[in-house]
């Protein structure tokens, strides 16, 4: 595909993104895939054309990420449900609130992280996120403040395994 994510084809078609993201998912799934490169080659073998640059993005989106097996060898892993308070536990330094808007701090280069795990989390409250390099801003939807959003993301933060 040439162009912007705004140029694919509509998302339910085949090569369009949620067929695409479908299809990663059910890789991921059901085989140990090792490498982007990989993924790019079986998408292909699936009919969906896509760059490495494009599956970068859309695992990272996707909240996909690289694992070590018991036998030491590392392939692609769907978030675990109830990944979000792992993922809070690991890597906020703190959650502040202001107006609708939840403040998320986390270690430099992690904001994406988070953000994604949030996100994929679907939490009724949450509209969106924006992350930068160390901060992520989560937007309360209308009619909930920022203030119920942080203390919701704390008591996950602090909820036992």
């Amino acid at each position: 595909m040439v162009g912007s994510e705004a140029q694919e084809r509509p998302t339910g078609l085949p090569g369009g993104r949620q067929h695409r993201r479908r299809l990663l998912r059910e890789l991921v799934a059901g085989r140990a895939v090792t490498s982007q490169t990989e993924l790019v080659a079986l998408l292909a073998a699936g009919g969906v054309e896509a760059t490495q640059a494009t599956v970068s993005r859309d695992l990272e989106d996707l909240g996909i990420v690289k694992v070590r097996g018991a036998d030491g060898r590392s392939a692609y892993a769907l978030p675990e449900p109830g990944g979000l308070a792992q993922i809070l536990r690991q890597f906020v330094l703190t959650i502040e609130a202001s107006g609708n808007l939840a403040v998320v701090r986390t270690p430099p280069g992690v904001a994406a992280a988070v953000a994604s795990a949030i996100d994929g989390a679907d939490l009724p409250d949450v509209l969106a996120t924006v992350q930068g390099d160390d901060t992520l801003l989560v937007v309360a939807r209308e009619g909930v403040s920022g203030r119920a959003v942080a203390h919701r993301l704390r008591q996950l933060k602090e909820r036992t395994a």
